[in-house]
């Protein structure tokens, strides 16, 4: 049904989804001015659905502030974070997130994307030197990377994402991509588990919890994939403190990282604030389980996808090598392009934008109405009462809109007749005042606006900058024969036409250059 809805919507901007014989009506909305209106103007009547409040913030690094599955990310981060809080506590722990993710803290995080880019690089050569063309599964290298990334940048942590033996990375990839898909499996149940996590004693709120999942595998392994992840973060937070307490802020330069990860500094700006402003120890493990589970996911898919495009389009991975090689030529030997460098490369930015348009990693969000809303519309409908055209919308409290983000930024009215093709020479002259949608970045919705703008999106984008400098630098790609599905969900799946049964993985042929 949303499938449909967005390829309807690529067209038009608002389409009603029938609820059938038991369910309500819902909106779909892609209209720009509609768009503006729901996540600027009028937010506070359109909080996130309480089906699925928290899911877009946590997988691109977005928050956020409603009911069941702010339970739910209460339960899976063990506290009570940006992802599960609303009003003045949302804006308190947004201030720490905004601090976190500004251009020029996320520029001093380049080094350490360079040493896990050239981990990816070392491990492909292994792999490929001696049979060029040799099929490579880029989603669990990328995926490897990516955790590695978010681990080493975001938390100041090491998994060990390319030892093929790492039981790090096993335990917590195997945990953090297997906890949401679990947990959609027990929404009938979120109440008891929100009493449940907040029960004292401990002990008994243990006890309880083992007991009472036995029966139910899907609860058993949800318990286990919180119980792999937590104590990572407790573990890390813990020797933060005491650093803290031994030495103080400065002693913080002799831990992993230099202490220049995001969740060091999120705990040195936490010592810091007075009492008013403070984080409970609680609510800082719960957001470094944000971070991680919004950093690890969306940007590895994302490159995977580009990788099977130039694979296909060998024109224009030559034309982006050659421009990253001409600015290579003006460094030192062996010295990597620095954050300013590559945001220069136009070209380069040219592809990363267009492939956020078109392939945006998160399809759509859902919100609800709290209250009886007229928004405007920048493309008119013709009413089906009395046939005549409008350009304002009633939406009636208690109806679900959902969000169209892929449909608005494919659609033809404002992208052109060519909005379904991947085309990155649109960017090379485009300004931002041509654009028509709210979207924070180039104009398009992929991280959304508003209150709920992606806070990491400058993180995602260096991240996919770098790693494709690294590996178009070192390798070219061609494509398997077969053809590779993405199907669309939240999120899209990649799976190989034909080996659906063999999981998500998107194989390339690799050649070392």
């Amino acid at each position: 049904m949303i499938e449909e809805c967005r390829k309807c919507a690529e067209r038009a901007h608002v389409a009603r989804l029938k609820g059938g014989l038991a369910g309500a009506d819902a909106l779909y909305i892609t209209d720009p001015a509609a768009l503006n209106a729901i996540l600027i103007r009028q937010q506070a009547w359109f909080p996130e659905s309480t089906e699925f409040a928290g899911y877009e913030e946590t997988y691109v690094l977005l928050y956020s502030e409603s009911d069941a599955v702010q339970r739910l990310f209460g339960i899976i981060h063990c506290g009570d974070g940006v992802a599960s809080v609303q009003g003045l506590e949302h804006k308190k722990q947004r201030k720490y997130m905004d601090a976190l993710f500004t251009a020029n803290r996320v520029s001093k995080l380049t080094p350490m994307f360079y040493q896990v880019a050239h981990q990816l690089e070392d491990k492909l050569k292994a792999a490929v030197s001696d049979t060029p063309g040799k099929v490579v599964d880029m989603l669990d290298c990328l995926t490897r990377a990516a955790l590695e990334i978010i681990g080493t940048a975001g938390i100041g942590h090491t998994f060990n994402s390319f030892d093929d033996k790492s039981e790090a990375f096993d335990e917590f990839h195997g945990a953090i991509t297997s906890v949401l898909p679990l947990a959609s499996r027990l929404f009938l149940v979120l109440p008891f588990l929100e009493s449940w996590r907040k029960m004292k004693p401990v002990w008994l709120r243990r006890t309880l919890a083992y007991v009472g999942t036995l029966p139910w595998p899907s609860a058993r392994k949800f318990r286990a994939a919180v119980d792999a992840m937590h104590p990572v973060y407790v573990n890390l937070y813990k020797a933060r403190q005491r650093v803290l307490e031994e030495g103080g802020s400065a002693a913080l330069a002799d831990t992993a990282a230099g202490g220049k990860d995001l969740i060091t500094s999120m705990i040195q700006a936490n010592w810091d604030a007075d009492e008013a402003h403070k984080m409970s120890e609680d609510t800082v493990l719960a957001n470094m389980g944000s971070i991680v589970h919004g950093g690890q996911e969306t940007t590895s898919s994302s490159l995977a996808r580009f990788l099977t495009i130039i694979a296909e389009d060998q024109d224009l991975q030559v034309r982006l090598r050659e421009e990253l090689r001409d600015a290579k030529a003006k460094k030192a030997p062996g010295e990597d392009l620095n954050y300013t460098e590559l945001e220069k490369l136009p070209l380069l930015d040219a592809v990363v934008r267009e492939m956020m348009r078109i392939y945006s990693p998160v399809t759509f969000v859902w919100r609800q109405t709290t209250k009886d809303v007229v928004v405007p519309l920048t493309y008119p409908i013709r009413s089906i009462i009395n046939g005549e055209e409008t350009k304002e919308l009633l939406i009636n409290q208690g109806t679900a809109v959902y969000l169209g983000m892929s449909a608005a930024n494919r659609s033809t009215a404002i992208w052109g007749a060519d909005a379904a093709q991947f085309k990155p020479e649109r960017w090379l002259n485009r300004t931002q005042g041509e654009s028509k949608l709210p979207g924070a970045y180039s104009g398009m919705m992929t991280f959304l606006s508003g209150a709920k703008v992606c806070p990491g999106k400058t993180f995602a984008l260096l991240e996919m900058k770098l790693v494709l400098a690294v590996l178009l630098l070192s390798f070219s790609f061609e494509p398997i024969p077969t053809p590779i599905d993405w199907r669309m969900g939240i999120t899209l799946e990649p799976r190989v036409r034909g080996r659906e049964k063999e999981g998500v993985q998107v194989p390339v042929r690799v050649t070392a250059l």
